[in-house]
């Protein structure tokens, strides 16, 4: 590779069409990616985008997606996705890849990012330390969980779908901005998100229930909000045609929508949130400082975690009634573990072998963190 450069506007149709053919050479029917994510592949997104170079051609090529985390409502972390990965057939098994991935981490870790989350492979990915971690709860729906109150159908002919009107989107954006976890949208991107193919919004918006919004695609609940008497009308119209899926967030912070699509769960289990790869542990504690504090009220003393891989060391010290992050000291006790298992220790969901810090008293109390994306936040 002779050098990897931040792509531009003028490099959208080469990079369009040299991401779908590396797609389509193992999956003849793969979609466009522009028209798969309207709402982050565009010309003036190119700048997203580090690209290999090779004699003057664009050989490979990955899209660093800024995401505004909110986790569990009081956390602001400072995330990215990690998409649209290719390399171009001719130039495979070249080591092109991996010099790429190393850009991409010393790009995040330069610009203050605390956590990358991805999909992918992790016999790959787990090599530039991505985990499986997070935690999202997987819900299959029935009807006959439950017995409805009111025995009369739900109509569609009663609900509506959006068909890209201002007004219900910005009901819609308000709905998802109530949501404790979520990623910071305008009107636009909302807008743009709610346009990915193969999904159709469905709205409830009456007086006895309030505004509420459901997402489904290929039999699954992608995405919710609003009043939980609007969102229990749209899930017992779903339920009529059928089983359904959806996924849950976390405990923490859990609201009425979440209690409400449980009731009506046949079966669920715990399944991670992604790969993620943690970029800075500094960045990550400050961003969850009022979990922290929260879990660790009147705790006092210190540890310190270090990453062997990277040799990256932060310590949590809880003294006088007050909790920081901070740097730790040469005699201040440290976990140390890999960065793949610092992700399994920080999100779950569950920790990895922790030896005798596995009866920390802080550690116990303190991790899991609360981590998990809605299917629409996902590149």
């Amino acid at each position: 590779m002779d050098a990897i450069r931040r792509g531009t506007a003028q490099d959208f149709t080469v990079v369009m069409e040299r991401v779908v053919c590396s797609f389509r050479e193992r999956n003849p029917g793969h979609p466009r990616f522009e028209d798969l994510c309207p709402d982050t592949i565009l010309p003036e997104t190119m700048d997203q985008w580090r690209l290999g170079v090779v004699d003057g051609q664009i050989v490979a090529g990955i899209q660093l997606v800024p995401r505004a985390l909110v986790m569990a409502n009081a956390v602001r972390l400072p995330g990215m996705g990690l998409a649209n990965v290719f390399c171009y057939p001719p130039y495979r098994k070249q080591g092109q890849m991996g010099k790429l991935l190393e850009r991409c981490i010393a790009d995040m870790e330069a610009e203050g990012v605390g956590a990358c989350l991805l999909g992918g492979d992790r016999t790959r990915y787990g090599n530039y330390g991505w985990e499986h971690a997070g935690s999202e709860r997987a819900l299959s729906l029935a009807a006959g969980v439950t017995r409805f109150a009111e025995s009369v159908p739900v109509s569609g002919v009663s609900l509506r779908t959006w068909n890209g009107d201002s007004g219900d989107l910005l009901r819609i954006l308000e709905a998802y901005s109530r949501l404790p976890y979520r990623t910071e949208r305008t009107a636009v991107e909302c807008g743009r998100v709610l346009r990915r193919p193969g999904q159709v919004v469905w709205i409830c918006d009456q007086p006895d229930t309030g505004f509420g919004y459901l997402s489904v695609r290929n039999g699954a609940i992608a995405e919710y909000g609003g009043a939980p008497a609007a969102l229990e009308r749209l899930v017992r119209f779903l339920l009529q045609s059928g089983s359904w899926s959806a996924a849950l967030p976390p405990v923490d912070a859990e609201t009425a929508l979440e209690k409400l699509l449980l009731r009506h769960a046949q079966s669920y289990h715990v399944r991670p949130a992604g790969m993620i790869r943690i970029l800075s542990m500094r960045v990550i504690l400050e961003a969850y400082g009022p979990v922290l504090r929260d879990r660790l009220q009147a705790w006092t003393g210190d540890f310190a975690l270090r990453a062997t891989d990277t040799g990256e060391t932060v310590c949590v010290i809880g003294e006088a009634g007050s909790l920081r992050v901070g740097n730790a000291s040469g005699d201040t006790p440290a976990l140390a573990l890999p960065r793949r298992e610092l992700a399994q220790l920080f999100f779950g969901p569950f920790a990895p072998d922790l030896g005798d810090w596995g009866r920390h008293s802080a550690i116990r109390r303190l991790f899991p963190l609360p981590f998990y994306c809605h299917a629409l936040a996902h590149v």
